[in-house]
């Protein structure tokens, strides 16, 4: 053992003195420059803890005065007690099995659990399906923490509210430590989805998402030179991007007829009026979830805005496609696509659909840019369209949460956003990781298009209420959308009728899922019809 040396009177000395003008004398300097200078035995940390501060005053005297405060701050780090890691370091050498509660195990593995795999080949993941439905956006599945219990997965795929819920309850492991300590990139993360988890997470991050919805404002250049009109530009209000597709021929000869704006397939005028709605902070139900809001003034004069531009014959609805129609079908059934339509909204996938078209299906190419979707002019910075997509988060409970992490990190990672956004198509999403967006070349209107707005800074209040509700409601407002357009009502009456029948709706969802024996509860959802 080696025998433990005291400290000499000189050093005794240092301990005393206050570092002031003048400094240490020559032969206290000489004395500190002879002891560095000898072989020593290797100095214990409590020893190094003891004598640095005596060490770091000689120091700064060397360095200069200039650098005191740097080479203070430097030792005081050294001296600290190191902070304890919030997850064990994982050992590659250790078996290990991770279950992901995801619906469809195929989707996930080829997605990112086969990647992962090969990463940490000493991980396996397991997929446990039984939660049986993808986290849509808004809905709350009533079968989620039954699944919990039974499965015990360690990684969750969550939508929104169930996020929210599951972090308010504490079922959920928070990441802010472990993201600090790692040094884990949220900078380059869209701000937007991170700011939003944290404020549904009461503060913390709970989760990560790695991509999110949101619409942009797709434009055929050639159709707006042809015809001697101004493009849109980035922060059009609804009102601006109607005026501007009636500018538009839409005579009766169908060769000539070009539409200023064609809905989005599977869509309608009144997907176009929620969407108008939304933008301006519009909702169908109160805050409260029991009474329905949309015989209002402001909704009546969406409703009449949206409607009479469908009526006015400047707005293109795509006819149902027929069952088992190819992507082909579906590509020369779009206006947009075939040059007969000047604009579309649409998510970020849908370049994916215009690449494709040009060149496996040799369709003309479009010669198409990019702007912001229609904001609400007093929230011109704000996104009405913008959603957070698939949430992963660590079970609290799970007793890998070392491995749930680097899962959970690299579902988040810059890799696995380059690989969503090499896929072919069927992903509509936006990557959050931006550096990827970035990498696209030549699309800089692109990439602004889906990054420079945000959520809304208040979002809307959206009360969680049974799915049957939202169901009913669309169908009935579908329907009375129909009849201001052929004449039959006008927006007065359409928005009164939606109004009485809309309210009889949620309560009979409601009496129906009250009804409903534990287990057997229907989904809820908080999204708009």
């Amino acid at each position: 053992m080696t025998k433990r040396l005291e400290p000499e009177h000189w050093e005794k000395h240092l301990t005393r003195l206050q570092l002031r003008q003048g400094g240490f004398s020559k032969e206290l300097m000489y004395k500190v420059k002879e002891r560095v200078e000898m072989k020593q035995p290797p100095i214990s940390r409590k020893r190094w803890l003891r004598w640095s501060p005596a060490l770091a005053c000689v120091l700064v005297l060397a360095v200069g005065w200039t650098q005191a405060d740097r080479l203070a701050e430097g030792l005081s780090k050294l001296s600290k007690p190191r902070e304890k890691a919030a997850l064990e370091a994982m050992d590659p050498n250790k078996e290990k099995t991770l279950k992901v509660s995801y619906f469809h195990e195929t989707t996930f593995m080829m997605q990112y659990g086969k990647a992962f795999t090969i990463r940490y080949p000493n991980i396996e993941v397991k997929v446990a399906t039984g939660i049986g439905s993808p986290p849509y956006v808004g809905i709350d599945r009533p079968n989620l923490e039954e699944q919990m219990e039974k499965d015990k997965p360690d990684v969750l795929a969550l939508s929104l509210p169930e996020y929210a819920r599951l972090a308010k309850e504490g079922k959920l492991y928070a990441f802010d430590d472990v993201i600090r300590q790692e040094g884990f990139d949220l900078q380059n993360m869209h701000s937007g989805v991170v700011d939003m988890l944290r404020t549904e997470g009461g503060g913390k991050l709970y989760g990560l998402a790695p991509d999110y919805d949101q619409l942009a404002l797709f434009y055929n250049k050639e159709l707006f030179d042809k015809h001697g009109i101004s493009y849109p530009k980035n922060g059009m209000s609804w009102e601006e991007l109607l005026q501007l597709a009636s500018r538009f021929p839409s005579g009766p000869n169908a060769k000539d007829r070009v539409y200023g704006l064609a809905i989005r397939a599977y869509s309608g005028p009144y997907d176009l009026v929620l969407q108008a709605g939304k933008a301006k902070g519009l909702n169908v139900l109160d805050p409260s979830g029991k009474q329905v809001t949309v015989n209002t003034p402001e909704w009546q004069k969406v409703w009449t805005g949206v409607l009479d531009a469908a009526r006015g014959g400047y707005i293109y609805e795509q006819p149902p496609l027929k069952e088992l129609s190819t992507r082909e079908d579906m590509y020369k059934a779009s206006p947009f696509m075939t040059g007969q339509a000047a604009m579309t909204l649409q998510s970020y996938g849908f370049v994916k659909e215009l690449n494709e078209a040009s060149s496996r299906y040799k369709m003309s190419p479009i010669p198409w840019e990019v702007v912001t979707e229609p904001t609400d002019p007093s929230r011109p910075n704000e996104s009405p369209s913008f959603s957070v997509g698939t949430i992963y988060a660590v079970n609290a409970a799970s007793e890998n949460r070392r491995e749930a992490w680097e899962l959970v990190k690299f579902i988040n990672s810059e890799e696995a956003a380059r690989k969503m956004l090499t896929q072919t198509v069927g992903s509509y999403s936006t990557p959050a990781r931006l550096p990827s967006l970035s990498a696209v070349k030549g699309q800089e209107k692109l990439v602004e298009a889906f990054t420079s707005l945000r959520p809304p800074a208040e979002p809307q209040e959206t009360p969680v209420v049974p799915t049957e509700f939202y169901s009913a409601y669309r169908q009935l407002a579908v329907q009375l959308s129909k009849d201001v357009l052929n004449g039959k009502k006008t927006v007065a009456q359409a928005t009164q009728e939606l109004q009485t029948s809309g309210q009889q709706a949620l309560i009979q969802a409601k009496n129906a899922a009250q009804k409903k024996p534990a287990g057997a509860q229907a989904p809820v959802g908080s999204g708009t019809p």
